[in-house]
């Protein structure tokens, strides 16, 4: 359930084609939902940024979000808008769902953000040989799709992918998801949507679950008991303004399942991940400036 970076990978737009036309897991998103475990459906809103919009046009659907002017502006620490929205309440013990809506400009150079380069030093930081929060992640190979009858399309700007990943939230819960995404991309934008796939409810190397993260005597943390999940789906989208003409807008838009077992009801996601993603986009944006001035050079 990352948002960020775009791991997330840790979307239906006006335009009826590019990026979004092509991309079946953003269009089951808006159109199909995620469903809950209880038959809840949760559509994801669409982007704000119709594809093809001129300047106008995109400062009028950022307007939507917040002030243009703090929105655009080229700084570090300017605005980074995160909503927590509780879809539907838990019922005693049973699971709450929840959306993050995502939305911050960047600046920088295009081909320096679009860049495997770039997004590989990103999801992968210089000197950190091993993050405390994800402790197993990257995409089956095609030998591993084979042995499972899976197939997954790359082709020139439409990328297929299953990607796993097992990562701890706020030290309480180990979550473990694999995901079927989707990347497309064209000159102005690049869309990443993925799902949490049940076809690998029990996959022996890759499965969907939870477990607590508990604590024994010394206060070291022991696995938990496994728990199934597979109730999640989002999408990112990056798009290239008009202006001005070095800025980009980043949103995200997540749908998930949270077991009352992660959290004991309580809303964390809320409370702690806004400052947590203010921070990483600071990083972000630091990073793509420093990049793309390389790039120059």
């Amino acid at each position: 359930m990352h948002l960020f970076p775009l791991h997330l990978a840790l979307l239906a737009l006006a335009a009826v084609n590019g990026p979004a036309a092509e991309n079946r897991v953003f269009q089951d998103l808006l159109k199909k939902a995620v469903k809950m475990s209880d038959g809840t459906l949760v559509k994801l809103p669409p982007p704000i940024l119709a594809d093809g919009l001129d300047a106008a046009g995109q400062h009028a659907a950022l307007a939507k979000v917040g002030s243009v002017k703090e929105l655009l502006r080229n700084d570090y620490y300017a605005p980074v808008v995160v909503k927590v929205r509780t879809v539907k309440q838990p019922e005693g013990e049973g699971p709450a769902v929840r959306a993050v809506d995502l939305w911050f400009t960047a600046h920088g150079a295009w081909n320096t953000l679009t860049s495997r380069e770039f997004l590989d030093s990103v999801l992968k930081p210089a000197g950190e040989s091993k993050s405390r929060v994800v402790t197993k992640s990257g995409v089956l190979s095609d030998q591993e799709l084979a042995a499972r009858k899976l197939l997954a399309t790359v082709k020139e700007g439409h990328e297929e992918r299953f990607v796993y990943s097992t990562f701890s939230l706020f030290e309480r819960v180990e979550i473990s998801a694999t995901r079927f995404t989707v990347l497309t991309r064209d000159q102005d934008v690049v869309l990443a949507a993925g799902r949490v796939d049940p076809r690998f409810a029990q996959d022996a190397e890759y499965p969907n679950q939870w477990r607590p993260l508990l604590r024994n005597d010394q206060a070291e943390i022991q696995l938990g008991p496994v728990h199934p999940w597979a109730n999640a789906g989002g999408y990112s989208k990056i798009t290239r303004l008009v202006d001005p003409a070095d800025a980009v807008l980043i949103e995200c838009h997540l749908a998930y399942e949270e077991p009352y077992g992660w959290f004991d009801g309580a809303s964390l996601v809320k409370q702690k991940v806004p400052l947590i993603v203010q921070e990483k986009v600071r990083t972000f944006r630091r990073k793509l400036a420093l990049a793309s001035t390389e790039k120059k050079d």
